[in-house]
């Protein structure tokens, strides 16, 4: 495969299973979208709590076909708001090299709080996608510990110890070690429902595998000098679902990129992806560059 696949975000790596027609997996609270024949748009969009919104737009793809060029996958001309309450919020678009692709839409007039619920909608010349999305409080994140992988001085992961739970609740952790991310991605199977948390083992966060890393060199650990955010986030059932469904695929198969064979679940109407309100909880850790024996 040609490494420029790799390189979009990644719910590119959806859009290579939606317009080939195979088909949405769903639950009761999500919707199988009908793919016409032209590519249908792609959303990968959320707030979070105390910061600005985030919407990447783009069409779906084959990427068993030619290569598609910037201008062949990003939507740039549509018009994105974002409803809180009656208040309506227009995004602009930009560039932004923290993200993949480097187009965004965003605006500094809004910030996430819990408890509100944020409208998402799209305009296209010919399609409107939306969906909703409310932000629940995130379960207090407790200092870090770090672990040292066995037999391995060199590599560890990080416990994460919670408070305040909410055993009906969804969660994910996020990681961003400022030696290699550029921002946040999702860490190795760091989807979970409240119900499964477990109090005396906390949960083991290690690195996942995302579109800026080169297979042959990614391991999950981190290493001496690495300093490394966590972030804790709140989920609604919806994105819980399509987090759950991308790791599945991404992480239990041979090939990190393209192992879906089935959509991911959606809460867009009119499209594909996902669009999610992230309450969260943060904390920072420093792996000294030597440490004592």
């Amino acid at each position: 495969m040609k490494k420029g696949y790799i390189t979009y975000s990644i719910i590119l790596w959806l859009c290579f299973v939606s317009w080939v027609g195979t088909f949405m997996v769903s639950c009761d609270t999500m919707h199988e979208p009908t793919l016409a024949e032209k590519p249908p748009i792609v959303v990968e969009g959320w707030i979070e709590e105390d910061d600005y919104p985030v919407v990447i737009v783009t069409h779906a793809v084959d990427l068993t076909e030619t290569t598609a060029t910037f201008d062949d996958v990003v939507e740039k001309w549509c018009r994105v708001s974002i409803f809180d309450g009656e208040e309506r919020y227009l995004l602009t678009g930009r560039l932004n090299k923290d993200y993949t692709p480097s187009f965004i839409f965003t605006t500094t007039h809004l910030k996430g709080k819990v408890g509100h619920t944020y409208r998402l909608l799209i305009e296209t010349e010919t399609d409107t996608i939306e969906s909703t999305a409310t932000m629940m409080d995130a379960p207090d994140l407790l200092p870090l510990t770090l672990k040292q992988v066995a037999d391995n001085d060199t590599s560890y992961y990080i416990r994460a110890d919670l408070h305040g739970v909410d055993l009906t609740g969804y969660y994910k952790f996020f990681v961003k070690s400022n030696a290699n991310d550029s921002h946040y991605y999702g860490s190795f199977l760091g989807t979970f429902a409240g119900e499964d948390y477990d109090e005396t083992n906390g949960f083991d966060i290690t690195r996942g595998i995302h579109s800026g890393y080169s297979t042959e060199v990614f391991d999950h650990y981190f290493h001496p000098g690495d300093v490394v955010n966590v972030k804790l986030c709140s989920l609604e059932y919806s994105v819980y679902d399509f987090w759950k469904v991308y790791e599945q695929n991404t992480y239990m198969s041979e090939n990190l990129f393209f192992t879906f064979d089935s959509n991911c679940p959606t809460n867009i109407k009119g499209g594909i992806g996902y669009w999610a309100a992230y309450g969260v909880s943060k904390r920072l850790v420093v792996i000294p560059k030597e440490r004592e024996r």
